[in-house]
């Protein structure tokens, strides 16, 4: 299955394409990035729409029952302007970099046909691509993972986005984009460098708020997420995109 690319190739994201050679990461604002998106309202609440779809992941290894997910892989190559949604698989990562959940064969539900078609969806991974490759200097293969959580909270359960603690994906690069909170606080962003110093503290609240990072040369960690309102259930819904290069580093 292809998804055309229909957006220019200069997105306007200089700034951010500088930051990440820098300083190994980089934020786009959620305003600024509906921008760039330039995606309909209707389009963007039906893409936000698709975290109601998520089913419970169960292969917790800390026993807990607050994520929500769903999983698939897409490729983007060079000298394309689509990308191929490639066939569902398990997901498996070494234990070397998630000893919570490492080395286990994980089945994850597929994405859903509405969010893969989304117009959101594409036109966020086209970007990206796009700011991958100038950061990079040049045209690139890519794999990208897609990683849509909805991290639940209760007064009884607090909800961990990133039970392994401070860690790295084993990608090139790793982004979160936040699609929406009700009821939540807490899930913040702590960016370290591969010495494990403090690079940058960063909350995700607004819809499309995303932060990207150089997986390699960055660790980072997202504290617990409690409910406000302790009568009722909370939830903070993320989209973690990871792109791995295909075999064409610079």
């Amino acid at each position: 299955m292809n998804v055309s690319g229909k957006m220019k190739p200069d997105f306007g994201i200089e700034e951010n394409v500088i930051s990440l050679k820098s300083n190994h990461f980089t934020m786009i604002e959620g305003p600024h990035m509906q921008s760039l998106l330039g995606c309909s309202i209707e389009e963007e609440k039906e893409f936000s729409a698709q975290w109601n779809e998520l089913t419970l992941d169960q292969y917790m290894g800390d026993g807990g029952t607050y994520r929500f997910r769903r999983y698939g892989q897409f490729q983007k190559f060079s000298e394309s302007n689509s990308l191929q949604l490639l066939p569902h698989e398990s997901y498996v990562q070494s234990s070397e970099v998630n000893y919570l959940n490492g080395d286990v064969k994980r089945i994850f539900d597929p994405l859903t046909d509405t969010f893969v078609q989304s117009p959101v969806l594409e036109r966020t991974l086209m970007l990206l691509a796009d700011l991958y490759d100038q950061t990079l200097g040049q045209k690139c293969d890519w794999n990208i993972r897609l990683h849509p959580y909805r991290i639940q909270t209760t007064s009884d359960q607090i909800g961990q986005p990133a039970p392994e603690g401070l860690h790295r994906d084993g990608v090139t690069f790793i982004a979160s984009m936040m699609l929406q909170r009700r009821n939540a606080t807490g899930g913040v962003t702590r960016l370290t460098d591969d010495k494990r110093q403090p690079l940058a503290t960063i909350e995700l609240k607004n819809r499309f708020d995303i932060v990207l990072s150089d997986d390699a040369k960055t660790l980072h960690d997202v504290s617990s997420v409690t409910p406000l309102n302790a009568a009722d259930i909370g939830y903070r819904d993320v989209l973690v995109i990871a792109f791995t290069l295909l075999g064409n580093a610079p």
